[in-house]
């Protein structure tokens, strides 16, 4: 199959939808499919694969997280791009303006259009004037009610998606795939990686988490949760993996509770490392309800990482209580008194962390999910061939006539 992917933000952006998209295009390109993405361009960056095509963009607002960007309307050689390309299907990722460009192309090559929705925007408007102007009410009813509607087919990686969807309004039938990762970058021994760089003694407990620094990811509240671990085990580091407009803040309230000189604020941390971050922790703790399916969880089970987090709709299949982990009230004393538990307990880390994995291999196995994909996607395929037919747009068929002859000029 050829499948065209348009998404608002990809590596070496570092989020868990960039993470995924790009798990997701190795694993059927490995298959044998076709798959081109089209995303924003990233000053400085060049990529190595043939089939990432940028389009130039600029971060849209200074407040926005900088995976929020707006493309340009200049000419360029991936305009063309994606006129020239035969595609079966266009997926796009995203709410954005990058998934808005996949839905043009999409109707003027008179292929389907599907959506994966990743991410709760109303939980974002924060980031717009400080949610002064934009309400989430005005995101459900836009972005994601009439976005999802005009779509011929509609992923979210979880039910918590899917019901949100459904009572903001989205009439389409709404397929449900989880995220998934590749398995193997995971299975490696500890290098004590995060202990060496950040120069922690040997032996001290790691407490883990990771994600934006933004207000959605709760961070306050997991200080406030360290600070009470601290009462009991006055050795144990707390690692907040990432980066965002929010990392002052929390070193002032790091400050203020008393615990900065034990939290450890690394930035972000390349992709491609990462599986030797989460070798070095004994707990991931991740207290976000924003989450729609978070891939830093996948990962942290996937290295056999118990989890404490949130009881959330996003960790269903993901954390089981007593199994490989705890889902837990918004409490700080309740968060602090599991983590504790396991702290005490290594024999008890190293049983959750080997369910952790066995959870991750029979729910996210990406074999079994990217054949999923390909099978919705052919079924979307069929069904807007009955009721569209095969013709190609009028302005596919110009193109298909004048392409040999003219040549555009690029930048």
């Amino acid at each position: 199959m050829r499948i065209a992917y348009f998404t608002d933000t990809y590596y070496p952006q570092q989020n868990g939808v960039s993470t995924f998209v790009r798990y997701s295009v190795k694993s059927l390109i490995k298959k044998g499919h076709t798959v081109h993405i089209f995303c924003p361009k990233i000053k400085g960056y060049k990529d190595k694969e043939n089939y990432v095509h940028r389009i130039p963009s600029i971060r849209l607002l200074p407040s926005l997280p900088d995976n929020v960007r707006l493309p340009l309307p200049i000419p360029h050689k991936t305009i063309w791009e994606i006129i020239k390309f035969d595609f079966d299907v266009v997926h796009a990722h995203g709410n954005g303006l990058f998934s808005l460009i996949g839905l043009v192309a999409a109707r003027a090559k008179k292929v389907p259009y599907i959506l994966t929705f990743h991410t709760q925007l109303g939980r974002y408007t924060h980031y717009f004037l400080k949610g002064k102007v934009i309400k989430p009410a005005l995101i459900n009813a836009v972005l994601l009610k009439r976005f999802g509607n005009l779509c011929d087919g509609i992923i979210t990686p979880s039910k918590k998606m899917q019901q949100e969807l459904i009572k903001v309004g989205v009439k389409k039938e709404i397929e449900i795939i989880p995220n998934f990762l590749d398995l193997s970058k995971f299975n490696i021994k500890n290098a004590h990686f995060l202990h060496k760089r950040f120069n922690v003694p040997n032996n001290t407990p790691i407490l883990l988490t990771v994600g934006r620094l933004g207000k959605e990811k709760n961070f306050e509240f997991m200080l406030e949760i360290f600070s009470e671990v601290l009462k009991h085990d006055d050795k144990v580091y707390l690692f907040i993996v990432g980066e965002g407009l929010g990392k002052k803040e929390l070193i002032k309230i790091a400050k203020k509770l008393k615990v900065y000189k034990r939290v450890i604020f690394t930035g972000g941390i390349n992709i491609d490392l990462m599986p030797k971050v989460y070798a070095d922790a004994n707990i991931f703790v991740f207290p976000s309800t924003s989450e729609v399916h978070p891939m830093v969880a996948i990962e942290a089970a996937a290295a056999k990482l118990p989890l404490v987090v949130a009881n959330d709709g996003a960790f269903d299949n993901l954390v089981i209580n007593n199994k490989n982990g705890f889902r837990l009230p918004p409490d700080k004393i309740i968060f602090a008194d599991k983590i504790i538990q396991l702290l005490k307990s290594p024999q008890t880390c190293r049983e959750f962390g080997l369910e952790s994995r066995r959870i991750v291999e029979k729910n996210y196995n990406p074999n079994i999910l990217s054949d999923r994909l390909i099978k919705y996607c052919q079924t979307i395929l069929e069904n807007y061939h009955l009721a569209n037919g095969k013709k190609k747009s009028k302005l596919i068929n110009l193109w298909d006539k004048f392409s040999r002859k003219l040549k555009f000029f690029e930048i």
